[in-house]
């Protein structure tokens, strides 16, 4: 799966600085070409065009929006495993432990880099407990 970019690109480059797999080549101020074999399928690319140029690979208009409204990963804390599930599958490295120190009876997963996160679900896909989940930050409400 990948998404798309449309005519309606204005060549800015934001979609290419975001994508965390570089999957995202062109020009300025000319149409930019998402690589199918590189996507992730994050849709960070579309949270970021500012004429909403990117599509899914279903058609659907992925639309900007403010970097305050991304949802990001909520942890359960007393429920996480310390499995690491959700770190390892973090594309950009925004989750960690809490102490690589404590022993996985006390340690669990956090958000250690909140301005990092893309907002892709891949932490949440990969949560084989179901403790975690994406959710609009608490400074949005």
């Amino acid at each position: 799966m990948a998404h798309l970019i449309v005519s309606g690109c204005i060549g800015c480059g934001f979609c290419q600085r975001i994508c965390p797999t570089r999957a995202i080549s062109g020009d300025m101020k000319e149409l930019h070409v998402i690589d199918a074999a590189l996507c992730i399928d994050c849709g960070s690319c579309g949270r970021v065009c500012p004429k909403n140029a990117v599509r899914t690979e279903q058609g659907e208009t992925v639309f900007r929006l403010k970097r305050s409204e991304w949802l990001q990963p909520r942890i359960i804390i007393d429920k996480c495993y310390a499995c690491e599930n959700c770190v390892a599958a973090c594309p950009v490295g925004a989750l960690a432990m809490k102490d690589e120190n404590l022993p996985l009876t006390d340690n669990f997963a956090v958000l250690a880099f909140p301005e990092k996160c893309i907002s892709c679900g891949w932490c949440r896909d990969n949560c084989q407990f179901d403790v975690l989940s994406l959710e609009v930050p608490l400074a949005s409400h």
